[in-house]
């Protein structure tokens, strides 16, 4: 058996045995993946609530059932026999390069949710500004390329911009912002300048770093809140929110919204072009498509509908539900991220690996660490 040099830095060692303890080191940390498989249809929100659109959780039925326990995508006795076996007929160097180096490592943070306001209920919005502080101080030391941040940066009015973007600035990388539904909780003057300020090359738009493309939508595109009362966008979502609350859809909210037809031909423009390419995308938006419940996209089967067609698609990320929450369809994991504003001295952040075949998600606070399988490319 040829010998390797530990990844782990103990010296020579034989290689399968450096596997082993990778694997019983990442199980004795508690990576552990809580999906719920999803075929066709709405997956099952973890976590009790929290609200998200300036509205009690206690308003909605408890209805959501917790994720019963899987047995795929863990490392168990047979999962690591098959590895090892795997890893045999890659040799031991290019076993260790695919199993140790990602494609892309990266920061992640979202809804942070900054007012200067007093608590309302679990929502201690001035407790922001230490706990961004902290995920700040940490993120800064992790040589990362850029941080994500899923929507809502803040909980109302424009002035509090002023107050929370100076402290991304110690991170030493860039910011990739989404738009939030709260982030348009202001007067309707300063509405039009939200994405500037931000810094958004626009409120929807896509980038790609290390072969990774990463398409950043707007789900505000269509809602009650993001344009002045009276514009004929606010006119028409108050048209769409009407006939979706006659039908009963679960996300039927005035805190949700949806994507335009030509915010939909974009993203399918987008999503062929990685394919052609080649590129692993990720697909980031900030409300949930998945699973069933007060906090969905308006039209979140359209945007499904062009997602399922692509192979490039690796993931969908969201925040907005502030518990977090994990689903899969058709073997893409669609992940809601928790929100760092909720209890005092309790955090949310993390950092994200992707390689080929997994997403290890190194969570800090409410942020649990774990390691989710996706589908082959």
């Amino acid at each position: 058996m040829p010998a390797m040099t530990c990844s782990m830095g103990k010296g020579p060692v034989c290689w399968p045995w450096c596997w082993m303890k990778i694997f019983m080191t990442e199980e004795a940390r508690g990576f552990s993946p809580c999906f719920v498989s999803e075929a066709a249809g709405a997956g099952t929100r973890q976590g009790k609530s929290r609200g998200c659109g300036g509205t009690d959780a206690s308003h909605f039925p408890s209805r959501f059932p917790q994720p019963g326990p899987i047995d795929a995508g863990f490392m168990n006795r047979r999962n690591f026999i098959g590895l090892s076996a795997a890893a045999v007929s890659l040799g031991p160097a290019r076993a260790a390069d695919a199993a140790e180096k990602p494609l892309i490592r990266f920061g992640l943070v979202t809804d942070v949710q900054y007012a200067d306001a007093d608590p309302e209920g679990e929502r201690h919005f001035r407790e922001s500004i230490p706990k961004l502080k902290d995920a700040v101080a940490w993120l800064a030391k992790q040589d990362l390329p850029f941080t994500l941040h899923l929507g809502d940066l803040i909980d109302r009015d424009f002035a509090s911009f002023d107050t929370i973007l100076p402290l991304l600035e110690p991170l030493g990388h860039p910011v990739r912002h989404l738009l939030g539904n709260h982030d348009f909780t202001m007067a309707d003057t300063d509405k039009a300048r939200v994405a500037a300020k931000m810094g958004l090359p626009g409120d929807h738009y896509s980038f790609i770093h290390s072969g990774v493309k990463f398409v950043m939508m707007d789900t505000n595109d269509v809602s009650t809140y993001k344009y002045p009362a009276g514009n004929p966008r606010t006119l028409e979502a108050e048209v769409m929110l009407e006939k979706l609350v006659t039908e009963k859809f679960p996300g039927a909210k005035p805190w949700n919204g949806g994507v335009s037809p030509g915010q939909l031909a974009w993203l399918e423009k987008e999503l062929t072009a990685a394919d052609a390419a080649g590129q692993p995308a990720i697909v980031c938006g900030h409300h949930p498509l998945l699973p069933d419940d007060p906090h969905l996209v308006w039209n979140r089967q359209e945007v499904l509908a062009v997602l399922d067609k692509h192979a490039c698609v690796r993931a969908f990320f969201n925040g907005h539900y502030h518990a977090g929450a994990e689903a899969v369809r058709n073997g893409v994991p669609f992940i809601t991220f928790n929100s760092l504003l909720h209890e005092p001295g309790v955090t949310a952040y993390c950092a994200v690996r992707l390689h080929a075949d997994r997403l290890e998600i190194e969570g800090h606070g409410r942020e649990v660490t774990r390691t989710i399988p996706l589908k082959p490319a």
